[in-house]
Parts: structure tokens; sequence; C-alpha cells
């Protein structure tokens, strides 16, 4: 049986609507997307396998046939950010991560 530990990243108003906010847990950046109009949180890697830059958290969220999904600012790859899936290319994907929010904070699970 594995248990799971909450790591608290901030508050709710720490991450902008539709916009993607970069935190750091030890070494690793993890982009945190908040997009109300599917009514939940996303997390997955910061890390863009394709071009081997920290640049997710800026990249342009959207929604194709109701997956949402994160754009690569810089060569517009769109990733999955319900499964980590790279949309053009399905042998690249993402780490993911549970988030949970709970009195107004926000926590990643790990």
């Amino acid at each position: 049986m594995t248990t799971s530990t909450l790591i608290k990243v901030g508050s709710v108003e720490d991450f902008p609507l539709h916009l993607g906010t970069c935190v750091k847990i030890g070494e690793q950046q993890i982009a945190i997307f908040r997009l109300p109009t599917l009514q939940t949180w996303y997390a997955v890697q910061n890390l863009n396998p394709q071009n081997q830059r920290m640049v997710l958290s800026r990249g342009i969220t959207g929604d194709e046939n109701g997956t949402p999904f994160v754009a690569c600012p810089l060569h517009k790859h769109r990733y999955n950010l319900e499964s980590g899936e790279c949309l053009s290319d399905p042998s690249i994907s993402l780490q993911t991560f549970v988030v949970k929010e709970e009195g107004g904070l926000i926590y990643l699970e790990a």
C-alpha cells in the first residue's frame, strides 16, 4: 500500500485563471493550470521534452473536443493536460500530477 503526501503550493489567488504558474518542488519545476471552464486544476512537468526548455507554464491553454491541452509557447506542440500525451506525437508524454483544492489552498499530491 502506498500513501501520498500533499504538498502546499499556494492559495487559489496565486494561480491566475486560464494561465499556467510554475512552482518548484525540490529540483523539479511543475506547471499548474487553473481552467475554470472545466472547473478543474491540472499539473504537468514544466520541461518540454521536445526542446528541453522549461516553458510549459507559459504555454497557451485550450480545449479540443472536451480535452484540455497546453501548447508549448515555442513550437506549439500540444499536450493533453489530463494524460500528459503529446497530441501530435503520442510517443512523447509529460509527467502529470494530482492537484487538490482544499479550503482555498492548493496542494500537489506527491
